[in-house]
């Protein structure tokens, strides 16, 4: 059964306009909060909240989190001036940035309702069971870490606080180092007070498993982006932990894999009927809804949108190396004017004009191949699939170069007119065939490629893609790469791991051109999309707000900022 946690608890309406939300709390929260043992459980339960807040203006709201792969070169937005964030692509981030500011905002704001958490939560620990206690704690710890780790995965070095500061207090930044010791400890405590299972079985409540997934995505940046690379040994223990415990399992409920993947996120199939999400922010359509295809998915001016590379990216039914095709050569891929895919003249089930035909499932399982042109005759051709009704606004002139998004879209609470619709789907935050991916990844730069090639194919047995063959450290990377963009496309996961390879410069080389859907089939041009101007490394590490640097004295900037 669905459960809602009480989010928007009192404790987290208390907030300052300083972005370290400095002072103490309302007298209401001094003299009449931290009275009874239920007040700890309200107070954790609060805290939960930050997933939604995720990243940006918020989890499901046009800048959060699902929009995170804008900042990649697979998507892009059809409306660039909408949100903050894409300043990223175009290369005109700034220290004024207001995504940037409130992604700082927000993180910090949690930070001090956890330290309050911690600095409170003893006033009632005798009304609690000692089991009780320690789950409390250790919810709040994993939180409290996670928001650490988005912290460092932004910026680096940020000010480490444990405690609510007083208002003539002002952190400097700590070194990445201390935080990174600081997030794997308080992930090590969570886990030894944390239960196997919440009592409720809720994906919606942390557990054991949840910390050692963020431990294991923790070690995996460390590792990644700053060369620790005794830290992929911590992640492959962690994960481990994960695949020994029997608890997960990818899901397989349709014989259909189009069907199959695309169920996995439907709220129907929560609960004993999905037990690959390990975790998943919870949503009530009636309280506490899931729009997510407000201007998501639809082809509305904000939705956002597959790039033509990435499209291409997707295998035929027999998979790359079935044609000599290499996973290294799709992963650098970058379509440009009237060039044709790399799967033409290699992949004889490839066919430009059924571009959805005979591919990866994942492919038709994303996205909807909405594309409309004019034949060479002047007739108005629509090669895609639609939403029931709702190629109503479809304009040749406009909405001709679309790829628009089917996964995480809830069918039957779609509007087509409006391309909005209240859903009772929750948001998985972590999957098990992302931890089956890391968990390869972990053992391939541990030097157990053949072993790491066991856990690639799992995930793609799931979909019915061939298996790979590997036995070579350098290639297994590739493929993983490949796999953890078409399996996590949208699920605020792709945008970090970026970062940890170093991915940018080689797919986003500065003023690199992107386009839109390739027509040249049918006597017409390929479409500009985005051109990025990126420079490195600026760009791995954003500008620390300018409202901070202005607030705090003793903060510093980011090189290059």
């Amino acid at each position: 059964m669905k459960r809602l946690f009480l989010f928007f608890f009192v404790i987290l309406l208390a907030s300052c306009d300083d972005f370290l939300n400095k002072g103490p709390l309302t007298t209401l929260s001094e003299s009449s909060y931290w009275q009874k043992g239920s007040d700890a459980e309200y107070a954790v339960n609060g805290l939960y909240e930050c997933f939604y807040e995720l990243d940006g203006s918020g989890e499901f709201k046009p800048g959060g989190a699902p929009y995170m792969d804008l900042c990649t070169d697979l998507m892009y937005l059809k409306a660039p001036w909408e949100f903050g964030f894409n300043a990223f692509n175009t290369g005109t981030l700034t220290a004024d940035n207001g995504w940037v500011a409130d992604f700082w905002k927000k993180k910090y704001k949690f930070i001090r309702n956890c330290n309050f958490f911690f600095e409170n939560v003893e006033k009632v620990k005798d009304q609690l069971a000692e089991k009780t206690y320690n789950d409390y704690c250790g919810q709040a710890r994993v939180i409290r870490a996670f928001l650490y780790l988005r912290l460092v995965q932004g910026f680096g070095d940020v000010p480490l606080i444990t405690q609510t500061l007083s208002a003539d207090e002002w952190p400097a930044r700590d070194a990445t180092d201390q935080i990174m010791e600081f997030i794997i400890n308080e992930l090590d405590k969570a886990i030894s007070e944390l239960p196997e299972e919440q009592s409720d079985g809720a994906h919606g409540r942390i557990d054991k498993y949840v910390a050692y997934a963020y431990k294991a995505r923790a070690a995996m940046h460390y590792a990644g982006f700053y060369g620790k690379q005794d830290y992929y040994q911590v992640a492959a223990d962690a994960l481990k932990e994960i695949v020994k415990s029997g608890k997960y399992e990818l899901f397989k409920k349709d014989a259909d894999p189009v069907e199959n993947f695309t169920q996995i996120f439907w709220a129907a199939n929560e609960g004993t009927d999905n037990k690959e999400v390990i975790f998943s922010y919870q949503f009530m359509k009636d309280k506490h809804p899931n729009n997510i295809s407000t201007s998501f998915a639809g082809p509305g001016w904000k939705g956002q949108q597959a790039q033509q590379n990435y499209i291409d990216m997707y295998e035929c039914k027999h998979g790359f190396q079935a044609h000599g095709i290499s996973f290294k050569e799709m992963n650098e891929y970058r379509n440009t004017k009237m060039q044709r895919s790399p799967l033409e003249g290699k992949c004889p089930d490839y066919d430009p004009q059924q571009e959805f035909k005979d591919r990866d499932p994942r492919l038709n399982a994303t996205f909807f191949n909405a594309n409309i042109y004019k034949d060479d005759n002047g007739v108005l051709q629509k090669p895609g699939e639609y939403w029931a009704a709702a190629n109503r606004s479809f304009a040749p002139d406009w909405e001709n170069d679309c790829y628009f998004f089917k996964k995480l879209v809830d069918p039957t609470n779609f509007n087509p007119v409006y391309y909005y619709g209240n859903s009772d789907n929750n948001y998985p935050l972590v999957r098990y065939s992302d931890m089956l991916l890391l968990y390869a990844e972990a053992l391939n730069e541990t030097g157990k490629t053949a072993e790491a090639v066991k856990y690639v194919n799992m995930v793609r047995e799931r979909v019915d893609m061939p298996a790979i063959a590997c036995s070579d450290k350098n290639e297994m990377l590739e493929i993983i790469k490949h796999e953890r963009k078409i399996e996590l496309m949208a699920e605020h996961v792709l945008v970090w791991d970026y970062k940890r390879w170093h991915e940018y410069e080689r797919t986003m080389p500065y003023g690199a051109e992107f386009y839109g859907y390739r027509r040249e089939t049918f006597g017409q041009e390929s479409i500009l999309m985005q051109t990025k101007y990126l420079t490195y490394p600026q760009y791995y590490l954003w500008p620390i707000p300018a409202v901070e640097l202005r607030n705090n004295k003793n903060m510093t900037q980011n090189t290059g900022w």
